[in-house]
């Protein structure tokens, strides 16, 4: 990617999702927050904030009911805070239950959330964190919210949306780099899951090359028919996620931020072109900025196209620990 980012259009005119509920991860701040807006501003009906911490989803909610722009263009919008905590299944299956038992329901669901931590730690789930929180949990949200997003695709007569927050990242990982290849015999999750495996300034890289994997075998499972489900990068953004680098990491990093990151509402659009503009063309396909990208080589290298179905294949077993899993999500 070029050090200067390229510009990004506003969305077009026109969008309107009137009558629609959506639901966005990691919501409280940063380009969550930005994306309940923007939906909000096109008269989006319900939007569920899903936080980790209820009061900061609070004080977004009452930031974004505050805004002269949503109240003009949605004055009997609804927004909801509901506790959501992806280190945990726990917390994941709750927070489905609790919505499913209020929402008969879903037009839209923005998989956002997600972290990018350099310390190796380990969840009560026993993976480790940056997967769990940015791969795991959201495999295990959208398949437990896939039966309400198919049921409103029955009564509009259009697809459901999932859209993911990615990254350009996943070529950074440290298996695409072969810094900490797989050995023989050796899990996928495993491997991530190992402190042998654990390289920090690849870790966030590793976690997005998980969900590309991913999404790019659920193509072979999952027809575009009732839900579409894609996933975008936005670039280097403005928002706060390098607060969690050390302080010699962090001064350099935020001068090169002030200099070439977008802005949060640039990223907003580019989110929302992912989840409501593009098409079936888009199911199952990583969306750089407004346009669909090809991912990093690894992804279809020998080595790649092995690991993705071993994923796949580990995700299902791991599901099925959690859930029924749909008829379609056999092995590869």
């Amino acid at each position: 990617m070029p050090f200067i980012q390229p510009p990004v259009t506003p969305l077009p005119d026109g969008i309107s999702l009137r009558g629609q509920t959506a639901i966005v991860t990691g919501a409280s701040q940063g380009i969550g927050a930005e994306i309940a807006a923007q939906l909000l501003e096109r008269e989006a009906s319900t939007v569920i904030l899903a936080v980790r911490n209820v009061a900061k989803g609070e004080t977004a909610r009452q930031s974004l009911l505050a805004r002269d722009t949503i109240k003009k263009a949605n004055p009997k919008a609804v927004v909801k805070v509901m506790k959501l905590d992806t280190e945990d299944y726990d917390s994941v299956q709750s927070f489905t239950k609790t919505f499913l038992a209020e929402h008969s329901e879903l037009h839209l669901l923005l998989l956002n959330a997600g972290i990018g931590t350099l310390k190796r730690e380990l969840t009560r789930t026993g993976h480790e964190k940056n997967v769990q929180v940015n791969y795991l949990s959201n495999v295990l949200l959208m398949l437990e919210l896939l039966p309400v997003l198919e049921d409103t695709a029955d009564k509009t007569g259009k697809p459901s949306r999932v859209t993911w927050t990615g990254s350009r990242m996943h070529g950074s990982s440290a298996l695409a780099k072969g810094k900490v290849p797989l050995k023989p015999g050796e899990t996928v999750l495993g491997h991530f899951d190992s402190e042998e495996s654990f390289v920090a300034f690849s870790r966030y890289g590793d976690s997005k090359l998980l969900c590309l994997l991913f999404l790019f075998e659920l193509r072979e499972h999952l027809s575009s028919d009732k839900v579409i489900v894609n996933s975008f990068c936005p670039g280097q953004v403005a928002t706060g996620m390098s607060d969690v680098l050390p302080i010699y990491l962090r001064l350099p990093v935020n001068l090169i931020k002030a200099i070439r990151a977008r802005s949060i509402e640039t990223a907003g659009w580019i989110a929302l072109n992912a989840a409501v503009v593009v098409g079936p063309e888009s199911h199952c396909q990583f969306i750089v900025d407004k346009e669909i990208a090809e991912p990093a080589a690894y992804v279809k290298s020998a080595d790649g196209q092995k690991v993705q179905k071993m994923l796949w294949n580990e995700t299902v077993d791991e599901m099925s620990k959690l859930i029924t899993i749909p008829a379609w999500m056999s092995k590869a």
